[in-house]
């Protein structure tokens, strides 16, 4: 371990070398060749990574290329890797995910990504055959608070965003396996989705009757992340996802309209299932009609707010019904 902490300090003692504006740029350069080449070729790499990551005094620099180091090892030599280390980075990966981020690095989203990336390089590998109890572990990590679940989210996102949406997986069979894990346990993900919104909301409701703004922010940042991640779903899951629960995630969007912190989120998320609604053919009219009416009944004094929203519909080449039709 004294081997380890003594590479990892040289290599820590590079990056911040590297991004040293007073630094000769040659030494710059130099550093970053060395931080490169020991990614590319060093065999304690996960080791060295995973000590950086863990210091809670080193720069965001350092901890964020501490993260690189162990998703190099896993996109690039998962297969080759005994399965004692795939063990250790996996484990080591969810304490990381599960310990609360020190408040200096609560705005650096670049470290949560950096993050939440390891897992999904790790989740596309091995879930779910090797993973089965994926789901139920990132579940658990977010009741530990506001950072696990921002990560929890962020760990959704991107899995959609290389799966379903960039399609980034080289293996198509993996791929296909992965979708179907994906759309097999959808039900399940969007209430996730849904009551983290739901709790989370209420409490930035609770705060504010309260006085407690200071404690507001952990709950508005959660709420924000939910609603980004159901953009990565909401365009390529089955409808019947979207309009479960009589429209409960149409009606808890038109709610969020009527808070400035979630207004262009939830508005964004709105228009996406709209024009997919509007546009579906998979479902019986009267249950379009019907999901319209109860999601436009609440914004009916929002009509400043949705206005924006409608717009790109008003060309014609969505039939989206008027207000009066479906309101009566």
């Amino acid at each position: 371990m004294a081997d380890i902490a003594q590479v990892a300090e040289e290599l820590a003692r590079a990056v911040e070398l590297t991004m040293d504006p007073c630094v000769p740029q040659q030494k710059r350069v130099e550093a970053y060749v060395a931080c490169e080449r020991f990614k590319e070729t060093s065999p304690v790499c996960v080791q060295c990574g995973l000590y950086l990551a863990q210091q809670n005094n080193a720069s965001h620099f350092v901890r964020h290329f501490g993260l690189q180091l162990m998703e190099h090892c896993v996109k690039y030599r998962w297969n080759q890797i005994s399965q004692q280390e795939k063990l250790f980075i996996k484990e080591n990966a969810m304490k990381l995910l599960e310990r609360d981020i020190e408040p200096q690095f609560q705005e650096h989203t670049h470290i949560k990504d950096a993050l939440s990336r390891i897992i999904v390089e790790m989740v596309k590998r091995e879930w779910p055959q090797q993973w089965p109890t994926l789901l139920v572990e990132l579940q658990a990590a977010c009741t530990r608070g506001g950072s696990q679940t921002e990560l929890v989210l962020f760990v959704f996102l991107r899995l959609a965003e290389d799966v379903a949406l960039l399609q980034t997986v080289e293996s198509n069979q993996r791929r296909r396996d992965i979708y179907q894990a994906l759309t097999t346990n959808m039900g399940e993900i969007f209430a996730f989705f849904l009551r983290l919104v739901s709790e989370h909301f209420h409490a930035v409701k609770k705060l504010r009757e309260q006085g407690q703004e200071a404690e507001l922010n952990v709950h508005v940042r959660v709420v924000q992340v939910v609603l980004l991640t159901l953009t990565g779903f909401i365009e390529w899951v089955s409808i019947n996802h979207i309009m479960a629960s009589d429209g409960q995630l149409l009606q808890m969007l038109c709610l969020l309209l009527g808070d400035e912190n979630f207004q262009a989120a939830a508005a964004e998320c709105l228009l996406q299932v709209l024009m997919i609604v509007a546009c579906s053919y998979e479902i019986p009219e009267q249950v379009t009609i019907f999901q319209f009416s109860q999601g436009l009944r609440i914004i009916k004094d929002l009509q400043g707010c949705f206005c924006f929203m409608v717009a790109p519909l008003a060309s014609g080449a969505v039939n989206f019904p008027r207000f009066e039709e479906v309101s009566a």
